[in-house]
């Protein structure tokens, strides 16, 4: 080649990035340049498309039986994909966030014995105490197909190691999380893969560990920092620190669920719900509706925390609360937390929102994804591991 002529060419990664929520299924074409420096946070992300596919998932059981996941969602994937192809008829990888109730993210840890303490650590035994954690995970968990596996710690006669190869200690140690789901959501997601990219590499990742990488990759987390992610019809909880990350628990309340009890006390439909919200949290709704939402917010907040609650105790733990989801973009949800907070814990914590914004200089064009709800997307296109092997 000649590179030593016209410079360096810079790699770029094509990735399609996809949301899996309980509100949409959501996806964005992307084309990521690497870093500009070693160190640089991250390389720009071309933005080539963004795709929505809107899901209506009330009613089913999503974790009673792994065998009736709704056909809709088999439908979504295939139409999510045959529109990325549409876009872009290359992807090196495919990078894949389930968010609740999608998956189960299982944490185990194992220590072994070395027969022979005096001999360097090899890439060999680091790989067999990686099979030794799978299958444990896998005996408690048959019916689940395993999707991911991050390692969260390696230890050597007890001490955290970055990187344990070349060390040498009488014992070796793991930590790591695995993310299992439903041998039939695997399924829709390889169909519609061998379908439009059967070439490409497939990765999964629950939307913790997805938001745990973000503000790590970000230094958010100088502190421990609770998440409560707001979603389309589930909010999860989960406690996150340098080296650690805690799923504390789930509750069936989400945005959607805020919105379906405002739509039917005003009688009207769900497409006209979320105008009224954002002009209810920009002060711009006028006195008389105003007061027949107030009534509303009320009682399905104090709903909304009493679902959550358990899961956000002891919040005085913890250096921050960040707000992430589609609740990001509705200051009731902040408000109203920070004064549950004060008022049942007696803690003054505060309270920040996460949204794709804050991400802007990351991508081309700025503002191509945007709000709480795009933070998943912004995550996987600019921060997410793109390896393809």
């Amino acid at each position: 080649m000649l590179s030593w002529i016209f410079g360096h060419k810079k790699k770029t990664t094509h990735i399609l990035a996809i949301d899996l929520g309980t509100a949409s299924i959501s996806a964005a074409v992307v084309v990521r340049h690497e870093k500009a420096g070693p160190n640089a946070p991250a390389g720009l992300c071309e933005i080539k498309k963004v795709l929505r596919h809107p899901l209506n998932l009330l009613g089913y059981q999503l974790a009673a039986d792994a065998g009736k996941l709704p056909y809709i969602l088999k439908d979504g994937f295939m139409k999510v994909f045959k529109d990325a192809y549409a876009a872009s008829r290359h992807a090196d990888v495919i990078l894949i966030a389930l968010s609740e109730p999608f998956f189960l993210d299982k944490k185990t840890q194992r220590e072994e014995a070395r027969p022979n303490p005096s001999k360097p650590i090899s890439r060999a035994e680091i790989d067999t105490i990686g099979k030794f954690l799978s299958e444990d995970v896998l005996v408690a968990n048959r019916r689940l197909a395993p999707v991911g596996r991050n390692i969260l710690a390696m230890r050597v006669n007890g001490y955290d190691i970055v990187d344990a190869i070349g060390y040498k200690g009488k014992t070796l140690g793991a930590e790591a999380v695995f993310t299992l789901v439903s041998a039939t959501l695997k399924d829709y997601v390889d169909e519609a893969k061998e379908k439009f990219f059967p070439r490409s590499a497939v990765s999964f990742s629950s939307d913790t560990w997805v938001l745990w990488k973000l503000l790590k990759s970000t230094e958010n987390l100088s502190g421990p920092v609770l998440v409560v992610d707001i979603g389309g019809e589930v909010t999860g909880v989960f406690g996150a620190g340098k080296n650690t990350i805690e799923h504390m628990g789930a509750a069936a309340f989400g945005i959607r669920t805020l919105a379906r009890r405002i739509g039917a006390a005003l009688k009207i439909g769900p497409e006209e719900v979320e105008p009224i919200l954002r002009k209810y949290t920009a002060g711009a709704l006028d006195e008389r509706l105003k007061m027949k939402v107030d009534r509303v917010l009320s009682a399905a907040l104090f709903d909304w925390w009493a679902s959550i609650k358990n899961f956000a105790s002891a919040p005085a733990a913890f250096k921050k609360i960040l707000l992430s989801g589609g609740g990001a973009d509705f200051s009731v949800f902040s408000d109203f937390l920070k004064d549950c907070l004060k008022k049942d814990y007696g803690a003054d914590v505060s309270v920040e929102l996460l949204r794709a914004e804050a991400f802007n200089d990351f991508l081309d064009p700025a503002g191509a994804l945007s709000g709480g709800g795009d933070v998943i997307l912004a995550a996987l296109s600019i921060f997410a591991d793109a390896k393809t092997d």
